[in-house]
């Protein structure tokens, strides 16, 4: 079983404290200066501790920040850790180019240093007055190549006063794969290809661990630097970008072709712009070899950057566009991949949790039930009962036609989890509010069909079914669940995840069903105690008896009343 965010309230929690807002824009204090030696800087703690009946929803935060000096771009992103929550506050980021500001002798410019300096001194005014407690800096392939990467410190440290700790590439993929690791669930043996400016990483595990990492020195700048320097894409060109990158994957290709990999994702601002693409051109953000090799064509055919004419490719990406798909295309045609699809995860992510004190090696979902359930004070006495009644309930149906799958299970124990979430914000209507908080929230590691069917169950817990948003939802069901699936590497195994997922209204009508009864028979909140009912199923109806007491024959009898009227059938057995 899995243990698992109407309104502004909800928005007053998920935003920065007022003091914070307004220290956060003040540029009065500098940060104290930090040895040189020192990777991550912890704060002291304050002189005045809280006191034990200190309320204050801010006073055990640990507001924690992460920087990536990316070879094309700098990222921050700031977060506050409280309870073993992690709430994203905020992310910056700024196009850099270091990668194309390293001259024939590998020397940053002092115009991109000045550009560098000018980001850093913005990103420094969002944290100078942050009460942060941990900060790590890192830098990637443009900084490991930099000859003058100590003038380069020098001049940052003027206005950013922080350590930058230049990463290794091996580390900065074991910290990409972490970062996607805790943003989304990894089914099976995971394979990971990050594009980023100067180099790309490719990496291999299975649940947070990694067994296989590479990086390569080739990236959308120092390609494009080599070979569309000056725009144009020709087919001369695109040939020798492309044998370049297959050049660079020669030595390593045939390891990674032996790992059979469940799940291929892509990550990065290049493959996210690929992804894009694929959506404007095909209408789903599927990657896939054939559509790759289309693009490729296509984009001679274009003639040069400033002629692409997808809408969704920003000023910033055309002249680089072209060098990520050569060295994309060449990962495919080298590393025998059919499909991939792209994730938001990535190394800034993987930095922020390497600074996090919560528990960092459980299940994606289980951490965001949790992280949840606390930050909205849920009654968890009351969901235990509840996760009880539905196992029995599950045990009840086994040999009927109502049987559930092991997915439909593990949906119904998250939404007994989360259902009273609302609460926190009022209890009359509470199951809107819940509702609304899960739709509105980041769920991290929960597909967006997994979120649809939480948010309905909750929704519909208690009070009027709403039949119409069941509806709503199997339209956008199909569409969902191919763009999730795309990167399963076996066919077989593909459509089997397809059909397990593959929930219809008739069954989500029976999952609210059975959520309502569950809640129905937890009785008790100090001391919950699960019922002797039994629940049957035939003929499409649901059959309930030995009821028992006369106090629960009279909610049942004004439940079958409320599950009439919306269509589905439930009947008590004398």
């Amino acid at each position: 079983m899995p243990n698992m965010t109407s309104s502004n309230p909800v928005k007053k929690i998920l935003t920065l404290p007022t003091d914070t807002q307004q220290s956060m824009k003040k540029n009065t204090k500098k940060s104290a200066e930090l040895s040189a030696s020192t990777q991550i800087k912890y704060k002291k703690k304050p002189k005045e501790l809280a006191t034990e009946n200190d309320t204050d929803f801010t006073s055990s935060a640990r507001h924690l920040v992460a920087v990536d000096l990316g070879s094309n771009s700098f990222h921050l992103i700031v977060a506050r850790e409280q309870d073993g929550c992690l709430q994203i506050l905020q992310q910056q980021k700024q196009a850099i180019g270091l990668a194309a500001g390293l001259d024939e002798y590998n020397c940053l410019t002092q115009e991109v240093i000045d550009k560098a300096v000018n980001c850093l001194r913005e990103f420094n005014l969002l944290i100078v007055d942050l009460p942060y407690s941990a900060i790590r800096i890192v830098g990637t392939q443009a900084l490991r190549l930099a000859t003058n990467i100590d003038d380069f410190k020098a001049q940052v440290h003027q206005v950013f006063p922080h350590p930058i700790e230049v990463i290794s590439g091996k580390l900065e993929a074991e910290l990409i794969y972490k970062g996607v690791a805790h943003t989304q669930p990894l089914r099976g043996t995971t394979f990971i290809v990050d594009i980023g400016g100067g180099s790309t990483e490719l990496v291999i595990g299975h649940n947070f661990a990694t067994s296989l990492t590479e990086s390569l020195s080739m990236g959308c700048i120092s390609v494009q630097q080599e070979f569309f320097l000056d725009g144009s894409i020709t087919p001369s060109a695109m040939r020798n970008a492309q044998a370049f990158a297959v050049k660079q994957l020669t030595g390593i290709a045939d390891h990674y072709r032996s790992v059979k990999s469940k799940t291929i994702l892509g990550t990065s601002g290049s493959i996210k712009v690929i992804s894009q693409a694929m959506l404007e051109l095909y209408g789903d953000n599927k990657i896939t070899a054939k559509r790759l090799n289309r693009l490729v064509q296509q984009l001679i055919r274009w003639q040069h950057c400033n002629n692409i004419p997808l809408r969704s490719l920003e000023d910033a990406r055309r002249p680089i566009f072209a060098s990520a798909v050569a060295v994309l295309s060449s990962c495919f045609s080298q590393l025998a991949i059919e499909q991939m699809r792209f994730s938001l995860g990535g190394l800034r992510e993987g930095v922020l949790y390497g600074l996090s004190q919560s528990r960092t090696d459980i299940d994606t979902r289980e951490r965001t039930i949790h992280n949840l359930i606390k930050l909205y004070h849920v009654d968890q006495a009351f969901n235990q009962g509840v996760l009880q009644q539905i196992t029995l309930i599950k045990q009840q149906l086994k040999k009927t036609n109502a049987q559930l799958s092991n997915v439909e299970f593990t949906l119904l124990c998250w939404a007994a989890q989360l259902h009273e979430i609302g609460i926190a914000i009022n209890s009359k209507k509470h199951q809107k509010h819940g509702a609304y908080i899960i739709e509105h929230s980041d769920m991290l590691g929960f597909s967006e069909s997994e979120k649809e069917i939480i948010t309905l169950l909750v929704r519909n817990h208690r009070g009027k079914i709403n039949l119409d948003s069941i509806k709503l939802y199997n339209l956008k069901l199909a569409h969902q669940l191919e763009n999730e699936f795309i990167n399963e590497a076996d066919n077989q195994n593909t459509q089997a995840n397809k059909n397990n997922l593959i929930i219809s209204e008739q069954r989500i009508g029976l999952l609210i069903q059975l959520f309502r009864l569950a809640i129905i028979f937890t009785q008790g909140r100090v001391q919950t105690l699960t019922t002797s009912v039994i629940v049957d199923h035939y003929e499409d109806e649901l059959l309930i008896s030995q009821v028992g007491e006369s106090e629960l024959q009279n909610k049942l009898l004004k439940e079958i009343d409320k599950q009439e009227s919306a269509g589905l059938k439930l009947q008590i057995n004398d």
